[in-house]
C-alpha cells in the first residue's frame, strides 16, 4: 500500500476474530502512556451506511493519540490493525469478501471503540466534473418529479463532496442512502450509472460525487503536475516559488484591500467581502433587511412589466446594458398579490429556479433561500402569515457571473388557487456590484446605471478572487486531495464547457489530470468521460466543437472511453435535461468493459481514417456495433479541397464506411462532421449511439 501518512507501519491481517482480544490487550500495555491524548477519529468518508470496493484491500484512515494503535473489525471476518504515527495520523488496509451487506465495522483505539453500521461492500465509483456533472436530481432533468418519486433504493448511496476552498465543509459530509429526500442532492448523471449498474449486476454501488459548476480543469490538476506541463509550467512554478497558494491568496488580499478602498471612496458607499464557503453565502448581510419591510416605500423603484408566457423570466441581462458592473451583484425585487383565501397552505415556487442564489422573504418573514442555479424553488409559506389583500413578496437575488434572476415561471400557490408571480408588474432595484473580491453597494438609481455605464466601468475596478475555485490546483487541493487514497473502482468526468476558451490545450491538460490522479491512487484506474453537448446560444461557448475535438483526441490516453453526447444537446441551455441517457451511456461502458457485458455496445461510431477515390472521400469508422445507421438523412457533413474552405457535402453509408462528394470540390483531401457549436446528430450505429463530431487530418 502506499505511504499516504507520513511513517509507514506494519499491518496485521487475519481471519480469526478471536485474536481480537489479544490486540486489545498488547495495545493497552504498549500504548497505556498516551491514552486520552486525542479522540479516535475516521476521516468523513468513512460513515453509516458506505459502500467499499469488493474484493480489494481498502484503504482505511484518520487521527487519534500519537503512537496509540488501532484496530478494525469488520462483520465479514477481516482484522486489520496498525499504529497511529507521531504526527496522530493513521492509515490501514483491510480486505473485503465479494459484495454483500449490510455490515457493521468497528474500529478501536486503546479506550475509545466506533461503530459503523449498514456498511455494504459493492461497486465504488468517483465523479467529478463542473455544473454538468453536479447537477442534481431536483434540478431540470426530464421526467425529474417522478425520478426524484421513484428514487428508493438501499443498495445505490452517495457521498457528496461539499463546494469548499476552506478544507473544513467535509467533516459534516456523510453518505446518503438512495430515497426521494436524498436523491434530490444526488448528481443525477452519477444516479443514472449507478442505477444502471445496480440494475444489471444487482449489486450495492457507491459514488463518491465531487464537483463543481463552472469550472476549469487545470483547477482540478496538483500544482507539481502543472509545473510538468509545458503549457502550465511557467504560471504553476510562479505560484510555487512565491510559496504556493496559502501565500499567493495572502498577496491577492493585500491588493484587493487597495482595490477596496478606492472603490468605497469612488462610490460612497460600504463594501462587503464576498462570502468564503456556503453557510456565509446563506447568511450574507448586507445591511439591506429594510427592503423586506411590507411597508417599506417603493414608489420610486423601477417598474418591470412581466408577461406571464411559458418562458417568462426576469433576469439582469434583461433589464441592464452588457458589458456593465450591473449585469451582476445584488439586486431586490418586490411584487404585490392578494390571495382569496390565505388559510389554504400556500407555497411560493418559481419552475426555473432563480440563479445564483435568493432569499425569499413575504410580508417580511424570511420563507426560504437557497444556493444553486437552476433547481426549481418550493419554499412553504407558515399559516398565518398571508392576508387576503396586499401581501409583499421581496426577493433579495444575488448573481455572481452568467445569466441571473428568475429563470422561469414563478406562483404563490395553494392546492385552490394559483398566483402568478411573473405576470404584471414588479419593482426592482440594484443595490451592489459583484467585484470578484466583495460587493460593493451603491445608492444609484436604474437611470444613473444606465447613463453612467462607461464612468462606471472606467472608475471602479474588480479585485482577485482569493477563494477562487478555478486557480490552479485549487480544486485539487480542496475537492480531490481529502479523498485520496478511498478505494475505488474508476473515475467518471463530466468537464469541459469552462474551457472552450483554450480547445487546444485541452487534450494536454486532461491527460495532465488522468495521469495525476492515476497516480495519485496508485493505480492505472479506467477514467470514462463525457463530451460536452452540442450547445448554440451562448458567446461563451464559441468553437465549442474544437473542445469536442479535444476530447475524441484524448481517447487515445489508455484505458479511457467516451460518452457521445450529440444527440441530446439543447440549442438553448448548455445543460442538457436527458441525464438519464448520459448515465446510462457511461454505465454501458463500464458494463463492456469492467463487468463482462460484452454484448452491450459501450460506443457510438468513432472516425477512424480515410481514403480518396476521384471526387469522392470515404470515411472509416470503429466502434460500429451491429454497423452504422441513419435515422434521417445524413447531414452536417462537410468536404474540403487544397484550398482548406469547406462545404456541405452529400453523404451516403456504404458497407459501414460513409462517401462523401461536393460539387464544389473537385479534389478533396479533408472532411468534418458536425463542426459547430449546435448541430443535428445524423449519424449512428444501429444501436442508437450517436458518432463523436470530428475533422480530419490534411492529407
Amino acid at each position: 500500500m502506499p505511504h499516504f501518512f507520513g511513517n509507514s507501519f506494519s499491518l496485521v491481517h487475519s481471519k480469526q476474530i478471536s485474536f481480537w482480544m489479544l490486540y486489545t490487550c498488547l495495545a493497552m500495555v504498549l500504548c497505556g502512556c498516551h491514552l486520552g491524548d486525542e479522540p479516535l477519529k475516521l476521516h468523513p468518508l468513512f460513515s453509516d451506511h458506505m459502500v467499499l470496493q469488493q474484493e480489494a484491500d481498502v484503504n482505511l484512515w484518520g487521527t487519534g493519540t500519537p503512537r496509540d494503535s488501532v484496530f478494525v473489525e469488520a462483520e465479514w471476518g477481516q482484522v486489520s490493525s496498525g499504529q497511529i504515527d507521531s504526527k496522530g495520523v493513521w492509515s490501514l488496509s483491510l480486505p473485503t469478501p465479494k459484495h454483500g451487506g449490510p455490515y457493521t465495522l468497528a474500529f478501536s483505539s486503546t479506550d475509545q471503540r466506533i461503530v459503523l453500521k449498514d456498511v455494504l461492500v459493492g461497486e465504488v465509483w468517483f465523479a467529478s466534473g463542473q455544473s454538468n456533472m453536479e447537477w442534481p436530481m431536483s434540478a431540470r432533468i426530464i421526467n425529474g418529479k417522478q425520478e426524484v418519486k421513484n428514487a428508493s433504493n438501499p443498495k445505490i448511496r452517495m457521498f457528496n463532496m461539499p463546494r469548499n476552498l476552506d478544507g473544513v465543509s467535509i467533516e459534516k459530509a456523510s453518505w446518503k442512502t438512495t430515497t426521494p429526500e436524498n436523491a434530490k442532492h444526488f448528481s443525477a448523471v452519477a444516479y443514472f450509472f449507478a442505477r444502471e449498474i445496480n440494475r444489471v449486476l444487482n449489486i450495492p454501488v457507491g459514488i463518491v460525487n465531487s464537483s463543481w459548476g463552472g469550472t476549469r480543469v487545470e483547477a482540478w490538476i496538483s500544482l507539481d503536475k502543472l509545473m510538468k506541463n509545458p503549457l502550465s509550467q511557467d504560471k504553476a512554478s510562479q505560484i510555487f516559488q512565491k510559496g504556493g497558494l496559502e501565500a499567493l491568496k495572502e498577496k491577492i488580499a493585500q491588493q484587493n484591500k487597495k482595490i477596496e478602498a478606492a472603490n468605497r471612496e469612488f462610490v460612497g458607499s460600504e463594501n462587503y467581502p464576498l462570502p468564503k464557503n456556503i453557510k456565509e453565502w446563506l447568511n450574507l448581510s448586507l445591511e439591506d433587511q429594510i427592503y423586506t419591510d411590507p411597508f417599506f416605500d417603493d414608489n420610486y423603484w423601477t417598474q418591470y412589466p412581466l408577461e406571464g408566457k411559458d418562458d417568462s423570466s426576469f433576469t439582469f441581462e434583461k433589464v441592464f446594458e452588457s458589458d456593465s458592473f450591473s449585469e451582476n451583484g445584488v439586486l431586490w425585487i418586490r411584487k404585490y398579490f392578494d390571495v382569496k383565501d390565505p388559510d389554504q397552505n400556500f407555497k411560493f415556487i418559481a419552475n426555473g429556479g432563480i440563479d445564483d442564489l435568493d432569499y425569499t422573504y413575504i410580508n417580511g418573514k424570511l420563507v426560504g433561500k437557497s444556493m444553486a442555479c437552476c433547481i426549481e424553488r418550493e419554499y412553504k409559506i407558515p399559516k398565518g402569515l398571508l392576508k387576503k389583500t396586499g401581501n409583499v413578496l421581496a426577493i433579495r437575488i444575488v448573481d455572481n457571473i452568467g445569466e441571473g434572476g428568475f429563470l422561469g415561471k414563478a406562483f404563490i400557490q395553494s392546492e385552490k388557487e394559483q398566483i402568478r408571480v411573473d405576470n404584471g408588474p414588479l419593482k426592482f432595484k440594484h443595490i451592489a456590484f459583484s467585484l470578484d473580491s466583495h460587493f460593493q453597494k451603491h445608492e444609484f438609481s436604474y437611470d444613473d446605471l444606465i447613463a453612467n455605464k462607461d464612468r462606471l466601468n472606467s472608475f471602479i475596478k474588480k479585485g482577485k478572487l482569493i477563494q477562487d475555485p478555478n486557480a490552479y490546483s485549487a480544486l485539487f487541493e480542496s475537492m480531490i486531495k481529502p479523498l485520496i487514497p478511498y478505494t475505488f473502482k474508476g473515475f467518471l468526468w463530466y468537464q469541459g464547457e469552462s474551457n472552450v476558451d483554450n480547445p487546444q490545450q485541452y487534450k494536454s491538460f486532461l491527460t495532465s489530470l488522468v495521469e495525476n490522479w492515476r497516480a495519485q491512487w496508485g493505480d492505472q484506474l479506467p477514467f470514462y468521460f463525457v463530451q460536452i453537448a452540442p450547445c448554440g446560444t451562448y458567446e461563451d461557448y464559441e468553437k465549442s466543437y474544437e473542445l469536442r475535438e479535444a476530447q475524441r483526441k484524448a481517447l487515445d490516453i489508455n484505458n479511457t472511453s467516451m460518452v457521445v453526447t450529440s444527440d441530446i444537446g439543447e440549442v438553448d441551455n448548455i445543460h442538457p435535461a436527458n441525464k438519464q441517457e448520459v448515465g446510462l451511456r457511461l454505465a454501458n461502458i463500464a458494463l463492456n468493459k469492467n463487468y463482462g457485458q460484452k454484448e452491450i455496445v459501450p460506443s457510438g461510431p468513432l472516425y477512424k481514417g480515410l481514403s480518396i477515390q476521384g471526387q469522392t472521400l470515404i470515411l472509416y469508422f470503429e466502434e460500429l456495433g451491429s454497423g452504422l445507421y441513419a435515422p434521417k438523412e445524413l447531414s452536417e457533413f462537410e468536404l474540403a479541397g487544397m484550398d482548406g474552405k469547406f462545404y456541405p457535402a452529400t453523404a451516403k453509408i456504404i458497407e459501414n464506411s460513409v462517401q462523401l462528394i461536393s460539387k464544389k470540390v473537385k479534389a478533396p483531401i479533408q472532411a468534418r462532421y458536425g463542426w459547430a457549436n449546435y448541430f443535428d446528430a445524423t449519424l449512428f450505429n444501429i444501436e442508437g449511439l450517436p458518432a463523436s463530431s470530428f475533422q480530419t487530418e490534411k492529407k
